[in-house]
């Protein structure tokens, strides 16, 4: 099959893949993992924003439908149990150090003034309530 660079790969580029294993080796992520490194995470996660999954079985499923892509974005496919058991033994200052990362490599390409309406676009999560609780 041919090769076609996604827009998805174009993306995880902006990321340097070596920059990242140092902040993953910096908190030592990929301690004791067999299979699922940290950047396989990331990368499912990143997928799961993007395209607005709602739930980990759809995620896994449509993630998992697109095999023929995983080795060029440098990924295996997944289940939803070793997703999740990732997601939970993995720390969140990995991320978080990725994250500010990317913010600083923003912050030299873009004004000021811009960097902080891009803050405000990555954090506008929406949190659901019960309005029976209040």
């Amino acid at each position: 099959m041919k090769y076609r660079n996604t827009i998805f790969h174009q993306l995880l580029n902006f990321l340097p893949r070596n920059q990242f294993q140092k902040i993953v080796d910096q908190h030592q992520g990929d301690y004791r993992t067999r299979k699922l490194n940290t950047w396989n995470p990331l990368v499912i996660m990143l997928f799961s924003q993007l395209s607005k999954r709602q739930s980990l079985r759809d995620l896994t499923d449509s993630f998992n439908r697109q095999k023929e892509q995983h080795y060029h974005l440098g990924v295996n496919s997944v289940c939803r149990s070793s997703l999740s058991d990732a997601n939970k033994k993995r720390s969140v200052k990995i991320f978080q150090d990725t994250f500010f990362f990317l913010l600083n490599k923003i912050q030299d390409q873009l004004p000021k003034k811009d960097v902080s309406q891009m803050v405000r676009l990555i954090d506008s999560s929406t949190i659901d309530l019960n309005f029976n609780q209040f």
